[in-house]
């Protein structure tokens, strides 16, 4: 009986750790960080716009195909008051699904600079620990944090009082990545399917050479 007991008892803990375990990784896998799904198509994002009441300042395809719209203001709670502040929401399309998410603030001065990169710092480190990288160049900053699926990147601009927040999805990026290696080599990916038309054995039985050879006769 106390050994049944210990048992579920056990199997309770293991429930409780996995369950938590499932809902920390769900809210650091934040797949929607700026109020836009990953994945999502141009035309699903502009009806997100669109009922959020905001105005489309941007949008352009350039020559790889990769579109980028530009939304004035944002649609979720960030961890800083944004009232008069020049802030922008900056999505990014590949293959007609969303790449990456960003926010853009023109500070317009070195005070509300530096009040943004610490107020950004200090809530990405509380929320994802110590950034996987630093890096810092003449004017530029970044801090990089990479949480399940989503590289998270934190710049700054001190020249131009430029701090901007960029969420890319990792498995976009990586197709867009392999897509471009292709381009770059001249080669091109093909389905299975279309291979087989090209190669004109769509119709073949593995055995074809067995069951429809001609007979030989001996004299």
């Amino acid at each position: 009986m106390n050994i049944l007991k210990r048992t579920i008892a056990l199997m309770l803990i293991i429930t409780i750790a996995v369950s938590f375990a499932s809902a920390q990784e769900e809210e650091a896998a934040d797949l929607s960080p700026l109020g836009f799904q990953f994945g999502i198509s141009n035309k699903d994002a502009k009806k997100v716009i669109n009922s959020n009441g905001k105005r489309i300042v941007e949008d352009k395809v350039d020559s790889k195909k990769i579109r980028v719209m530009m939304m004035q203001g944002v649609i979720v709670d960030l961890p800083v008051n944004t009232d008069g502040l020049d802030v922008k929401t900056g999505l990014e399309f590949f293959d007609k699904k969303l790449l990456s998410s960003s926010l853009i603030f023109n500070a317009g001065d070195s005070p509300t600079e530096e009040w943004l990169e610490e107020a950004f710092s200090e809530y990405f480190r509380d929320r994802y620990g110590e950034p996987f990288e630093t890096d810092n160049m003449m004017y530029f900053k970044t801090w990089t944090w990479h949480i399940p699926k989503v590289k998270l990147v934190l710049h700054t601009n001190t020249k131009d009082n430029i701090v901007k927040v960029d969420y890319t999805y990792e498995p976009i990026n990586q197709a867009k990545f392999e897509k471009e290696l292709d381009t770059k080599r001249g080669t091109k990916q093909i389905d299975p399917a279309t291979k087989m038309f090209l190669d004109g054995d769509y119709s073949k039985p593995t055995d074809y050479d067995d069951r429809y050879k001609a007979p030989s006769y001996s004299n």
